[in-house]
């Protein structure tokens, strides 16, 4: 297997991958959370009058398919290796959370900290 020789062990981890796993996790919990509340809709949509349950087991079958894949892909970065791809994938996932504006404010320092060239160089990518 052909090792990127941009990638070295020895150097130190900048900070930023550790608040953009911080931020990840955060995000996978919110995803998750989506999954289950939108369980509880669907659940909890037979205690109410016909026109109030169709609209929240629609709203809940909605917000927990969206949940899904959503938590997958704020999860699998903790299992990716270090690899120049990784830090494209990561960026995509700061991106969809600016998409939010509720996730602005930690995802635009963080944003600002990903594009720095010991980040991409940590990850094998050239400055």
């Amino acid at each position: 297997m052909e090792t990127n020789p941009a990638i070295t062990p020895n150097t130190q981890q900048p900070q930023v991958v550790m608040w953009f796993k911080v931020y990840a996790g955060l995000m996978a919990l919110m995803y998750l959370g989506c999954i289950i509340g939108g369980a509880a809709m669907i659940y909890f949509a037979d205690e109410l009058p016909e026109r109030e349950r169709m609209e929240l087991y629609i709203n809940g079958v909605i917000l927990a398919l969206v949940g899904v894949p959503f938590t997958i892909v704020c999860a699998l970065p903790f299992f990716f290796p270090r690899k120049p791809w990784v830090w494209i994938y990561n960026i995509v996932i700061i991106a969809i959370g600016m998409t939010s504006c509720c996730c602005i404010p930690a995802c635009v320092p963080l944003m600002i900290f990903w594009l720095k060239p010991e980040v991409k160089l940590w990850f094998g990518r050239s400055p």
